[in-house]
């Protein structure tokens, strides 16, 4: 359960802190602060072990933040670049109208 449990905790401080660094060092202070109330210091390499996963863990997730940024930017501008189209179409359709019922009317 810890695992799973540091992984998603470090996802959350990634999430807020957008620093790996900063991720791993409170992952490595909460469970090196676990260590020393429990008093057995063989929890002190499950403690190294947490906080090297908890670095991958934010690494991973900063990684991933950052693709899923890129690609809804180029959606953006390549939606965007479609919008203006449409418009630029509208705009001539809606001339070409003008024309036609004036046309008609005269």
């Amino acid at each position: 359960a810890l695992p799973i449990a540091t992984i998603i905790i470090s996802i959350a401080l990634q999430k807020i802190f957008k620093c790996p660094f900063l991720v791993a060092a409170i992952i490595f202070a909460i469970f090196l602060v676990v260590t020393f109330i429990l008093g057995n210091l063989i929890y002190l390499v499950a403690t190294i072990a947490y906080t090297i996963l908890a670095f991958i863990t934010a690494v991973l997730t900063n990684i991933v933040c950052r693709i899923l940024r890129e690609l809804d930017r180029r959606e953006e501008s390549h939606c965007c670049s479609r919008e203006r189209n449409q418009n630029l179409n509208n705009n001539n359709n809606s001339t070409q109208l003008l024309s036609i019922t004036r046309w008609i009317f005269k």
